[in-house]
């Protein structure tokens, strides 16, 4: 009896075997990575501030919009990232920043202080959409 004519049927059902089980690897890795993606997306929200109210003569207009993807520095000093012509502003005022999942205010030992939500912030407070920070005349909202 010739064992080649037995061996190429049982070759053929074992190449096809692997190649639907490459297949299907490769599918469960794709199924996966587009899962873990979604919750990675819908974990980081992202933030912005946007202008409501300025002093007269600022470099800020109302409406504008400054996005939160990083620690932004507020105050009269010209190395903020946020620079606020406004009297009652200190040199380095807050800082508003993302940490993990969560977006933080922090007053910087301003003279006048900063306020969140018409209180004054102590420490380092979350922030919400919808939250309102005042320094001095100048107030943002938090959008999101």
């Amino acid at each position: 009896m010739d064992y080649s004519d037995l061996i190429k049927p049982i070759l053929g059902v074992l190449v096809i075997v692997i190649i639907y089980v490459i297949i299907f690897m490769a599918l469960r890795i794709m199924y996966k990575d587009v899962k873990s993606g979604d919750k990675k997306k819908s974990l980081k929200k992202v933030y912005g501030l946007e202008v409501i109210s300025v002093v007269e003569g600022s470099n800020l207009k109302n409406g504008n919009i400054v996005p939160i993807n990083r620690v932004i520095t507020l105050g009269r000093k010209e190395d903020n990232l946020v620079i606020l012509n406004d009297p009652y502003a200190s040199g380095y005022h807050a800082k508003i920043y993302p940490k993990n999942t969560e977006y933080f205010v922090e007053d910087l030992n301003s003279t006048n202080g900063t306020l969140l939500n018409d209180e004054y912030v102590e420490g380092r407070v979350p922030l919400e959409i919808g939250d309102e920070i005042q320094i001095g005349s100048t107030k943002f909202r938090v959008i999101g």
